[in-house]
């Protein structure tokens, strides 16, 4: 009786693990993907776009465990870049806990967006501080 539990909890542990180090990686891969969007380098959404869509792919390729339909999708306006992550967790037992827990959403989604670089905005802004602070 103590054996299948104990070993329940151990498998279960596992999923847990490989479900926040899947968490941790898109959260930061969302982020660095729009951040690498908002290089001052490119003038148009598209560029920006393109490579902030290049990086989402690249950032998640082959890291995550314990999911399956991964999504993602990325959106660029004129003040930032957005990338957002969306997939299902692969738990053991799910069909099983949903029957118990009718509420369970196994779905992740990650959401992170990036302000868009403007250097002469940035420079005039660093002007205006330094006169602030050196008077």
């Amino acid at each position: 009786m103590i054996l299948p539990m104990v070993m329940l909890f151990t498998v279960m542990m596992i999923f847990l693990a490989f479900y926040s180090y899947d968490r941790c990686v898109m959260e930061h891969s969302a982020y660095e993907a729009a951040l690498r969007g908002t290089s001052s380098h490119y003038k148009t959404a598209q560029e920006a776009e393109a490579a902030a869509r290049t990086a989402a792919l690249r950032l998640v390729e082959d890291k995550l465990f314990a999911i399956h339909d991964f999504q993602y999708d990325v959106s660029v306006d004129a003040g930032s870049v957005t990338v957002a992550y969306h997939c299902v967790v692969n738990m053991p037992f799910v069909t099983w806990l949903c029957e118990y827990v009718p509420g369970i959403d196994m779905t992740l989604d990650i959401r992170r967006s990036a302000k868009r670089l403007r250097p002469a905005r940035t420079i005039r802004d660093c002007r205006v501080l330094n006169g602030l602070i050196a008077p």
